[in-house]
């Protein structure tokens, strides 16, 4: 709970002016060393739908995270876990699709082809083990929001915090933004700068040894390091979130937010 510097007493998160003594309350440290830490204006706080929210998380976190801990939902969370799964399913084919066997396609002039192996007579095992991936991934991003949220609750019960448990997995869900948008330029980047790879010399080469080296892969380790700098990005937008829903202080918040990342990151590494 957000105290008066000069009476001690409860005011609610956006207050300006203390409703006991009327003195000015003054910005946060952290505020005045970080204006993108500064509270929204009342003007700035609306009703926003999902998409929104979505949006807003990332342009002006502040008044979204204000406007979630108003009005908390699930959904949002639940169809940023479902976008993720989708984009780690589609990282998986773009990787294998990298792939490529050179293959005899004319017998009568010995032509040649290189040909990725998604096209070979063994490439359905590649798209049924994506399509397969993204229940497990779904599955991996609940356990990331409700690991999370689980250890944001308890924290902010013990920092003072007043929020309810559909508000802190509210927040942490979205706050889970950055993931996608990070994951969604690594798929570029597979796309753009990873090179063909020949995985064999000539025939059909061996597809199931291909996919389960893909996740050992040096390509499939960048990515993960670039799911670790997202959640950097995370840990801030938990800032907003855990002081707007929670009617707590920016210094409190940001501790909170610290401590959740690390969580994060922790969870991340121990199910790889």
């Amino acid at each position: 709970m957000r105290r008066c510097e000069y009476c001690d007493s409860p005011v609610p998160a956006d207050a300006t002016v203390c409703p006991v003594c009327k003195e000015k309350i003054a910005q946060e440290a952290l505020e005045r060393i970080l204006p993108l830490l500064k509270r929204p204006d009342a003007p700035d706080v609306r009703e926003m739908g999902i998409l929104e929210r979505t949006w807003n998380v990332i342009r002006r976190p502040g008044a979204a995270f204000r406007d979630i801990g108003q009005r908390p939902d699930a959904a949002g969370p639940l169809l940023v876990v479902l976008a993720n799964a989708l984009i780690v399913a589609g990282l998986f084919l773009a990787l294998s699709s990298k792939f490529y066997s050179r293959v005899l396609v004319n017998a009568t002039t010995g032509t040649y082809a290189d040909i990725s192996i998604i096209f070979l007579d063994g490439g359905s095992s590649v798209l049924i083990a994506a399509l397969v991936s993204i229940l497990p991934n779904i599955m991996l991003g609940m356990l990331y929001l409700f690991v999370g949220s689980a250890f944001a609750h308890l924290a902010f019960r013990i920092t003072g915090g007043t929020g309810s448990k559909m508000k802190t997995l509210s927040v942490v869900g979205y706050s889970m933004i950055p993931v996608v948008l990070f994951r969604l330029i690594a798929l570029a980047l597979v796309f753009v700068a990873t090179l063909p790879i020949q995985v064999s010399g000539i025939g059909d080469p061996n597809i199931p040894e291909i996919i389960a080296s893909l996740y050992s892969s040096s390509t499939w380790m960048m990515i993960d390091y670039i799911t670790v700098a997202a959640f950097f990005w995370t840990g801030f937008l938990l800032i907003f979130g855990i002081r707007e829903a929670h009617d707590t202080s920016t210094s409190w918040a940001f501790l909170v937010a610290l401590g959740c990342m690390i969580v994060l990151i922790w969870t991340f590494w121990q199910v790889h």
